[in-house]
């Protein structure tokens, strides 16, 4: 994994309380697990839909492979092979699963996937998808062959970087942690945090899941790449939470306005209330918004005038 740049947060002189969170989790329990390998049904001479419940959309290539991960017998891609309609312009796989209960809410998809560059000069896409039951698309992480930027996007279909890119044809550990009782998820790659607690939904979309799959976007359909993901030990986990989590507030300097007027940028929970105070002595606090965030941030006014010194903070309403 390679990082491209890394953004440092300035300090400043706002005093930042953080509250203390606790939750308990149920057990895990797998729901679902393949390795793609012969004594689990899977045959390299089909292509991988329509192979223990894989599902797909689109006839551009797909399938398995043998040995491609070293000792780890049979692997499965996306990609390589054109689509049979030239205007065809991507292919997409998944494999619905059942018996989730509607108390486990913490789902966990996890796998191991490479990229192979293409050897025809042409580079597309390669993405993982959530969908929830109603089919609605809920967020989306992106790996462009032609940058080898790693990419995100939430349900409102806007592309943005993650500030992290990728090797050709180095194996990634990749784990998708989606928590639909507190609207959030989180991506990493071994111990590297890429997407970190963004919105399930941003449109009030059922917060449900129905899975979570490989696509390949091709950029020109009329010359598609030769380039493909392969993939495997795929898994899917749920757990109970028997407590929602609750996201410790941060609050930022964001600048000043005219007028003696400034903005403070407070961050959490998105489904949390969250209460900002001053205090001109560290000791009595008053109230100068309550309020429900956004997104996973949002911008609150204050106003500086008649003080020379003021502190700041945010803690959540119980």
């Amino acid at each position: 994994m390679r990082r491209e740049t890394k953004c440092a947060i300035g300090t400043c002189w706002l005093a930042i309380w953080f509250g203390l969170a606790t939750c308990a989790l149920g057990q895990e329990r797998t729901v679902y697990y393949t390795g793609f390998e012969s004594e689990q049904d899977y045959d390299v001479e089909f292509t991988l839909i329509d192979q223990d419940g894989w599902l797909g959309e689109g006839n551009g290539g797909n399938g398995l492979m043998d040995n491609y991960f070293e000792d780890m017998g049979q692997q499965a891609y996306i990609g390589y092979w054109p689509p049979e309609e030239a205007t065809e312009p991507f292919t997409s796989l998944w494999r619905p699963v059942d018996g989730i209960g509607p108390e486990e809410t913490r789902i966990t998809v996890t796998m191991l996937m490479m990229i192979v560059d293409s050897t025809n000069d042409r580079r597309d896409d390669f993405r993982w998808t959530l969908y929830n039951d109603n089919v609605r698309r809920l967020m989306t992480l992106d790996f462009d062959n032609e940058t080898r930027n790693i990419n995100y996007a939430l349900d409102d279909d806007i592309f943005l970087p993650t500030e992290y890119g990728f090797e050709h044809e180095a194996v990634y550990e990749l784990k998708f942690v989606m928590d639909f009782a507190s609207n959030s998820w989180t991506v990493s790659v071994g111990e590297e945090v890429l997407v970190d607690s963004k919105k399930l939904t941003t449109t009030g979309a059922a917060l449900t899941f129905g899975d979570l799959g490989p696509s390949w976007i091709i950029r020109n359909p009329e010359a598609p790449g030769d380039n493909y993901m392969v993939f495997d030990e795929y898994r899917i986990t749920a757990e109970i939470r028997d407590e929602i989590p609750e996201t410790p507030p941060t609050l930022e300097w964001a600048g000043s306005l005219i007028n003696g007027r400034a903005k403070l940028r407070l961050g959490g929970n998105a489904t949390t209330n969250y209460t900002v105070e001053a205090s001109d002595d560290l000791k009595n606090w008053t109230s100068i918004e309550t309020t429900k965030l956004e997104d996973t941030w949002k911008e609150v006014l204050i106003d500086t005038r008649g003080h020379t010194q003021r502190f700041y903070r945010a803690r959540a309403v119980d």
